[in-house]
Parts: structure tokens; sequence; C-alpha cells
């Protein structure tokens, strides 16, 4: 994804990873758990929910962005649905070994193509960036999404793919003084309701309809 976005714009970017619950949806179908027709729902409206609130962005890509850009969520998918079977490191290991695994390939990638790592060291702000992306972006939060994969329903997983753009939203206005717009609280809204859709037993969505 981030190879793709090169080339292909965030609100396009943002898109393609909206569609990583529905591939899951279909992987996990190819070993007989097939979503329910509120998943199928959920995930529905969670795309309707992504695409509002790019209504507005920059949806301009080439060829080769475009390819990555729906091999990306296909394969994060695939893996996601495929580990339910495979006999993986217990505990933080397992997203340890992901990310060891993944960083070494792009690594041998990057030298491939001439890339290096910059002569300088980072300023504050950059390292800062960095930390905390190792802390809460990949120890925490590859964690937390190894627990859900051990421990939920593939489409519950990857339900995640719909509430980044709420807490990005969030996160701009509040942090970076961005402006919400009538129809950004109307995407946050479907796309909230499509996350509840997907997540919530069937006896709450019944007791919450009722109510």
């Amino acid at each position: 994804m981030v190879f793709a976005e090169q080339w292909v714009a965030s609100g396009l970017a943002a898109l393609g990873v909206a569609m990583m619950p529905l591939w899951a949806a279909l992987f996990a179908g190819l070993w007989g758990q097939w979503p329910n027709r509120r998943e199928w729902g959920g995930i529905a409206l969670g795309l309707v929910g992504v695409l509002l609130l790019n209504l507005n962005a920059d949806l301009h890509g080439n060829v080769w962005g475009a390819i990555f850009l729906l091999g990306a969520p296909m394969c994060w998918a695939l893996g996601s649905v495929w580990s339910h079977r495979l006999t993986l490191p217990p505990g933080p290991m397992s997203s340890a070994a992901e990310m060891v695994v993944g960083g070494a390939v792009l690594l041998g990638i990057a030298g491939l193509v001439g890339e290096h790592l910059p002569a300088t060291l980072p300023g504050i702000r950059p390292l800062g960036a960095l930390i905390y992306l190792v802390v809460f972006g990949s120890i925490i939060a590859f964690s937390a999404y190894g627990y859900l994969l051990r421990h939920a329903r593939p489409t519950v997983a990857t339900s995640y793919a719909y509430a980044n753009p709420v807490v990005a939203v969030a996160l701009g206005a509040a942090l970076a003084g961005e402006a919400v717009t009538p129809l950004t609280l109307l995407a946050m809204a479907v796309i909230l309701v499509a996350v509840a859709l997907v997540t919530l037993k069937p006896a709450a969505v019944k007791q919450a309809t009722q109510d």
C-alpha cells in the first residue's frame, strides 16, 4: 500500500483499504465461513460510508498504482483468514515474526532498486513519529489485531478498515483544525452503523432495533 501511494491519491488509497473486509469475507467463504446477511449488510454499508467520506477527494491514479492498490488488501485479507489455519508462534511473537519477515523482504527490495538510508540522522519530529509507529502502530496495534484474528470472526477482525477513517477525521479536526462538513458527519455515522452491524451479536442488534 505504501508503494501504491506513490502514484495514487490518498482518497483512492482509503477506498482500496476499505475493500479489505470484503476480500476477507470472500476468502473466509472459501473455507466455508461465509458471513451472514447482517455482516454482508455491514460490509456494504461500510463501503458506502468510506465512499461518502472521500466523495470530494482527488481519486486520480495510474495503472501500476491501481494494481498494487488492489493487491495489497487482497493479500492482507488472505493472510488474515489463512492465519486461522496455520500454526503460528504464540503471543506477541506471531506479530513480531510477521514484521521481521516483512521488514527483511522490503529491505531486500529497497537494496535491489538502489534505495539507501539517509546519511544524516532524522530530526526530533520524524524520530518521534517513527517511535510512535513502532510502539503504537506496530507493537500494540499488531498484537491487538493478532488477538482478534485468533478470537473473532474475520469480518469482525477486519472491520477496523472502516473505523480508521473515522479516527483519522476526528484527529484531523482535533489536532490540525481540519474542517468537518455535514457530508463528513453523515459518512462517519454510516461507517459507525456499519461497524456496529458487523461486530454486534445478532441478539444485541435485535435489542437495539427494538429500543
